[in-house]
């Protein structure tokens, strides 16, 4: 097997072992057991459990950025609406990272720099998102100065916490529509007339 495809399988058997065990149950025994190959095989890979950890970081960051540019394009309430779901998807699928964020930023202070600028990041991406739908009529800041700063680190803290909460309230099963709820429910006080028609007509949270 070449080795770029032997690296994929690592880190995705270890993915699977986190989201299911927890990152701090999962020793590098389980995943060699898992994939199949000597723990001299997996360190050939990655010396320590915390360089897979490390590596899936990176791609769900690459991921998330991604989904952010693509909606840059056209932030549309229902491209935002996409987003989330997207978005949505993605978190399931490193649903281990949201379960254990505080211990892991705490145990790891590359992943809490990275995650932290990350999260920058993202509320700057979200600014841009609400500027430009004031600027189109669907929103109204109300003629305060502080709302794109304040509502798009809202909603990235609503966003990056959902699953976290849900875990610590004993709620394992994640429902997409109370997640979109949720993040929908901070904007909508600000919609205009213009907004609320467009959001009635264009964005599906709940799946018919």
């Amino acid at each position: 097997m070449p080795r770029k495809d032997t690296k994929t399988r690592i880190k995705n058997v270890a993915l699977n072992l986190f989201n299911r065990d927890g990152f701090v149950n999962v020793r590098l025994q389980h995943i060699s057991d898992v994939c199949g190959l000597s723990l001299g095989n997996i360190g050939y890979h990655y010396r320590t459990k915390n360089d897979i950890l490390y590596a899936l970081f990176s791609d769900f960051v690459d991921e998330q950025k991604l989904l952010l540019s693509e909606f840059r394009v056209l932030p549309l309430f229902e491209d935002f609406n996409r987003f989330l779901i997207s978005n949505f998807e993605l978190q399931q699928r490193y649903v281990f990272f949201y379960k254990d964020t505080l211990d892991l930023t705490r145990m790891y202070e590359i992943i809490s720099k990275q995650y932290k600028e990350h999260l920058n990041w993202q509320e700057l991406q979200l600014q841009g998102m609400l500027v430009f739908n004031e600027a189109r009529g669907a929103l109204d800041s109300l003629g305060d100065p502080s709302f794109g700063p304040k509502m798009s680190s809202l909603l990235v803290w609503a966003s990056e916490s959902w699953i976290n909460r849900q875990a610590v309230i004993g709620i394992e099963e994640y429902n997409r529509g109370s997640y979109l709820e949720m993040v929908w429910f901070l904007l909508q006080p600000y919609f205009t007339p213009i907004g609320r028609e467009e959001f009635d007509n264009r964005v599906v949270i709940f799946e018919q």
